[in-house]
């Protein structure tokens, strides 16, 4: 899986999505919920770090909710311009070629580069002309938001795949490691190098917890769980150590206790405090050595 980050301005793909619905809708409300988020998008990013066709979509609705048809002109002159321009921009920016040429190659008509030369010119078309030109291109605006949404429902489709397969493989090396069978760390090795290591903290808890409660039930002390433990697990200590992992490890200790209400809060304290001090142990080298 691609593992290239990108900051957006957008909260997550569901925001991302709801625009995209709302863009390729006819009804008015829905396209002023598009615009209002945009908006609030151009507020979080330089506008040259946001993608032309999201920048195209909102001056369009823009000039819509202004009404006015000089801005519209305005809009869809910047709209051409922008899209027609962009490969050019990107490969030979250094390269000039007429709007006609740029505007066939990025798929828009030849009468939509003529409106826009008129407009460049002086001269503001009718409303109806306006009109069209607007909804026009609003639904050349929706594939772009189509196919990224496509796009995103696909790389989720993948990450779930690939978190399911990472889950399930460090479930199984953790319980290997507290049960005291001899296990390889080539299993888990992509894992703690994945983006996705941070999803499956819940699942090394878990482990630990399930096992751990197994225990406290058949009437072991709490402490002397967590140093047996903490002492079976050296391994994948060591190697969240390596990988600068270990606070975010003590964080979900105390996220997933904070949770567990199959015990009460005295337990749940102490077993925290202990986990703590065993990762702290490891953290700093020592050896595991656990005081209650």
């Amino acid at each position: 899986m691609n593992d290239d980050k990108r900051i957006v301005p957008w909260v997550d793909a569901s925001e991302f999505s709801d625009v995209a619905r709302n863009v390729s809708s006819c009804e008015t409300y829905k396209l002023r919920l598009a615009w209002e988020t945009i908006k609030i998008w151009l507020c979080r990013m330089t506008v040259s770090k946001i993608p032309r066709s999201i920048i195209c979509t909102y001056e369009l609705l823009n000039a819509y909710f202004e009404n006015s048809s000089q801005s519209m002109a305005l809009a869809l002159m910047r709209f051409v311009s922008l899209l027609s321009s962009e490969s050019q921009d990107r490969e030979r920016p250094n390269f000039a070629l007429p709007i006609l040429s740029l505007a066939r190659v990025a798929g828009l008509p030849s009468w939509l580069a003529d409106l826009r030369n008129d407009i460049a010119h002086g001269t503001i078309p009718s409303t109806d002309t306006l009109e069209s030109a607007f909804r026009w291109s609003l639904k050349y605006l929706s594939e772009f938001w189509a196919s990224n949404v496509n796009h995103n429902e696909e790389q989720f489709v993948e990450l779930d795949g690939l978190l399911k397969c990472q889950s399930s493989a460090l479930t199984k090396y953790v319980g290997n490691l507290l049960q005291g069978e001899k296990t390889s760390q080539l299993d888990v090795k992509e894992v703690f190098r994945n983006r996705s290591t941070y999803a499956c903290f819940p699942l090394i808890t878990n482990t630990i917890c399930s096992y751990g409660c197994a225990m406290f039930v058949g009437g072991i002390p709490l402490c002397n769980i967590v140093q047996n433990q903490a002492i079976k697990l050296k391994p994948l200590f060591g190697t969240m150590l390596y990988h600068k992992l270990v606070g975010e490890l003590v964080l979900q200790f105390i996220l997933g206790l904070r949770d567990d209400h199959s015990v009460d809060d005295d337990i749940r304290l102490e077993w925290c405090i202990a986990w703590i001090k065993a990762i702290k142990c490891r953290a700093s080298e020592k050896s595991i050595c656990v005081t209650t």
